[in-house]
Parts: structure tokens; sequence; C-alpha cells
């Protein structure tokens, strides 16, 4: 027997009381998934673990925690949840999933998963001084919203177009591409988290190639491997850009100009003298040949009034059925299978099926709406897109753009905004023209289209305002008949709030009809 010397027991003992006491080693493993677990933003997940061998953790301590062991995602012990361990951002978002807790399997359903969400989490059993933990990994993923690509057309004829999207986690690649595969780098880019940590995506690009005709703009999300993708048509330049070779032509003809300057200045004056004459000749031609434009015109002119049966119950419409504008307030409006219930737009009580037709709109200075023809059987309930195939043609002005509403929505480069718009339909030819009413100058024709069934004049506004849109009144034609509407039969089918009122709240018993009366003005001027 080991005999030590007096001198050294009292320190042994010191380093033997010291020793802090340890856990035993644990007699079960906890086992998490190999993978990360991929959630969406919104939903909820679920981050299982269990036990090998399978044993009853209905009596275990069970923790979920991130990078400190207290305060948790979520604890479990002594049969029912300790609140007072949880972390504040996970307080009435987590539940406990314990279906199989007597064979060992568990899992934390996290609710409606946020960004802040992703990451490591550590999932902890302990049970008498026994414990073992796993790591499980959660990736949160978002797919953004539909990219929206605005242009402009600069003074040098370039073309700069920016695309965005929000809604992206996390940050999303952007490309440019054409139909045929080429790819263009952007000018410039930029992802932005908001406050929930999403990302708002901005590239720019400028396009110099005039062969370009159109391009899209691609955003992925590499962790979903999915993307969402824009196209738009690039409009043909109206001038060619001006290249070395082009200047040096228009100095040297600048400069045959001023050696011809002698010889065109003393023409000048009988040039004149022989335009004066001319004129006077031409004036009563000019003024015949006017005439006849007009009376043509009439010809085909119709008095084309709306149909408030196919009204949005956010679309007011005036007591002649000519005017219409959109408020804020919504009507309580019978419900009908021909009324629109989610595009803000009301039809013409005109039905074409032949023939001939001209009509125009007085837009003044307001702004976002659409007008055109559509079939008369097009679908009125939900959002489908305002295009040819799907029964609609028609133009529009929306924010501080003109487009032609086909698939790619097709931008119109006009010289100056028009207030009046005039529309002419042949039905047989399949023609669908727009023009300018201010100027005369042609708004957009839709490509050579076959009508098959009844055609509808078509309008629609997505913002409000106080000045309405209205149907011009037959130009140099008969005065017609002023239609003023009966309140007391229109009541009966169309029990409507007055202006500025919500119906919603209000009882049957008090509606009034939704036609307002006519402003002494009101009309095209």
């Amino acid at each position: 027997m080991a005999v030590f010397p007096n001198s050294c027991l009292p320190g042994l003992l010191i380093l033997i009381l010291l020793q802090p006491p340890k856990l035993d080693s644990a007699h079960f493993d906890v086992i998490g998934p190999l993978e990360p677990i991929l959630a969406m933003v919104g939903e909820d997940a679920e981050l299982p673990c269990h036990l090998s061998p399978n044993v009853s953790a209905e009596h275990m301590e069970l923790r979920w925690f991130r990078k400190k062991v207290s305060p948790a995602v979520l604890v479990h012990q002594d049969g029912r949840e300790q609140q007072g361990e949880q972390m504040p951002e996970y307080r009435g978002r987590v539940t406990l999933v314990q279906d199989d807790i007597t064979e060992g399997r568990v899992a934390v359903r996290i609710h409606g998963v946020k960004v802040s969400d992703d990451g490591a989490y550590r999932c902890f059993f302990r049970e008498d001084g026994s414990y073992e933990e796993a790591i499980v990994h959660l990736k949160v993923a978002a797919l953004g919203s539909d990219p929206h690509i605005h242009m402009e057309v600069q003074k040098s004829g370039e073309i700069q177009l920016e695309c965005t999207s929000v809604g992206w986690y996390p940050e999303p690649q952007v490309h440019w591409r054409t139909p045929k595969g080429q790819k263009f780098p952007s000018t410039s880019e930029s992802r932005n988290p908001d406050k929930e940590g999403l990302f708002t995506v901005a590239a720019s690009l400028i396009i110099t190639d005039t062969s370009v005709e159109n391009v899209s703009c691609c955003i992925q999300n590499l962790l979903l491997g999915q993307e969402k993708e824009v196209g738009i048509s690039i409009p043909a330049p109206f001038f060619p850009r001006l290249t070395p070779w082009i200047v040096a032509v228009a100095v040297t003809l600048m400069a045959l100009g001023l050696l011809t300057i002698g010889s065109i200045f003393f023409t000048w004056r009988l040039y004149k003298e022989r335009s004066r004459e001319r004129n006077n000749e031409m004036r009563p031609k000019e003024k015949l040949l006017e005439e006849l434009k007009w009376t043509k015109a009439a010809l085909h002119t119709v008095d084309v009034t709306l149909d408030p049966d196919t009204a949005h119950p956010h679309l007011f419409l005036y007591e002649d059925l000519k005017s219409v504008r959109l408020e804020d307030s919504r009507q309580k409006l019978p419900e009908k299978p021909e009324r629109f219930d989610s595009w803000p737009c009301v039809l013409g009580r005109e039905a074409f099926t032949s023939g001939r037709h001209y009509w125009e709109v007085e837009v003044g200075d307001r702004t976002d709406w659409a007008i055109g023809v559509c079939r008369e059987n097009v679908m009125r309930k939900g959002f489908d897109p305002m295009t040819p195939e799907n029964g609609f043609w028609a133009v529009e002005l929306y924010g501080n753009g003109y487009w032609a509403l086909t698939p790619l929505r097709t931008p119109l480069a006009l010289a100056g905004a028009p207030h009046r718009v005039g529309i002419f339909l042949n039905y047989e030819l399949g023609d669908i023209s727009f023009y300018n009413m201010t100027d005369g100058s042609h708004i957009y024709t839709f490509p050579n289209v076959s009508f098959s069934g009844p055609l509808r004049p078509f309008f629609c506004l997505w913002s409000c305002g106080k000045k309405p849109l209205t149907i011009c009144p037959i130009a140099d034609g008969p005065e017609g008949v002023t239609v003023i509407a009966n309140t007391q039969d229109l009541s009966k089918d169309i029990p409507l709030s007055p202006m500025g009122e919500d119906s919603a709240s209000g009882d049957t018993d008090t509606l009034h009809s939704k036609l307002i009366p006519t402003q002494p003005n009101q009309g095209a001027p």
C-alpha cells in the first residue's frame, strides 16, 4: 500500500472536492434530418428529431434553441411547455408535434415562417443527467412578384429599361435576354432588403442595338430553382442615330447650301407670290374636301351609351349614360353574370355584328384609362388579361405611358397627349384603329382580326378622380334624344348608394340610384 506524505493529503482532498459533477454519458442518440428543411415565407415548417433507440421521450426535457440554450425556441419539460424560457420572437408561433413522442419522435412546428427564421437549430434531449443533441438546418425562401419593366426613350435614341420586383429571398439573380437566347449584362443592379428581410430588386439596361426587337427580364431564385420572367417589345427608332459619316455628310450639305443661298434669295419673292395665289385657289377646294370628309365619317358615326348592368360596383355612371368615373366607395349592386366584379370596367349597350362604326371618347387630362372594343362573351369575373386572345382590343394610358394591350403590351410613342380619342371598327375587314382627335394623328391599329360574334364598346378606369371619362355626342349630326334615367325604375334593378357613401354598411331600404346628375358642361366640348 502506497504511503503519501502528510503534506500532500490536504491538497488532493481540495482538488477532488472542487471538481464539478459530470453528467452521465447518454444512453441514447438524437438524430435529425440529413438535408436542410426548405420552407417558403408565410408557410409552416417542421423541424423533426428522433431518439435512437426508439425509447419514449414523454418524461424527458425537450429543447430547441438557436445560439444559446436559453432563452430557446421551445422548451417542453414536466409534460408542458415552459414559456418563461421562450424567445419573444417565437411566442405564439411554435408548437410541439408529439403524436409519436412515446416512440421518441417529436418535432417543433414554426407557423408563418419569416426570413429571420433561416439558420441552424439544435434539438436537445435530457433525462436523469444524460443528454444529447442534433443540429437541424432550416432554409427559408420566397418567390417574389412578377417583374415589371419600365421603358424610357432617351434623346440620343438609346432605350433605357428598368426591371423591378419585390419579395425575394435569398438574393435572386437577374438576367436580360432575347427570345433567341442572346444575353445582356445589366447596366446597374441593386438588391435591398426591406424590414422583413425580403429583397427588392432593380436592374437597368441600356439598348443601343436598333436590331433588338424584344427583350425579357428574368429573375431567378437559385435556392428554389424557379424564376419569373416578363418581356417587352422595343419600338423601332424614329430617327437613326448620328454616326460620324452622317455628320460629315450633313456638314457638306450645309456648305453647299450656303453657296446656293444667294440664288434662293432671289427666287424667294417669286415663290412667295405664286404660293399665295395657289393658296387662294386651293382654299375653296380644301373646304369642300373637309366637308366631304366629315360627311363620310358621319355615315359611320354611332351613338354609344353605357350599360349599367355591366358596370363594376366602384364605377359611377351619370344620368345621360355617357360619362363614368371611379370612386373609392363600393356600391351594393345586384349580382349579375354580365357585371364585371374584378376589373373596373363597363361596356357600351350597342353590339356590332357587321359594318363600319365610329365613336369618340373624351379622356381630357385625366390619367389611367383603357378604351376600345371587346367580344360580348368576354370573361367578366376574375382577372383574365385584357389581350386579343381573351377578346379585348384596347389602348390605355397607365402612369406616364401609352400602351396597346397586346400580349406583351406594345408601348406607343405619341407626339402629344390626346384629349379626345376616336375609335373606328370595320367588322368585315377585321380593322380596329385609334386616332388622336386633338391633332388628327394615328395612334394604333391592331393587326387584321377575324371577328365572330357581337362586339361592344369597352371602357375601363384604373384610378379615382373627379374628372369622368365621357362618350362624345355625334358631331354635325341630328341632335337626337337626350336619355334621362328614371330613378324610380332604375332603383328596382340597380339599388345603389349615392356618391361618397359605402352602401356595404347601410340598409337596403335607404339605397339610391347610382346615376350621377349630368353636369351643365358634361360631355365633349
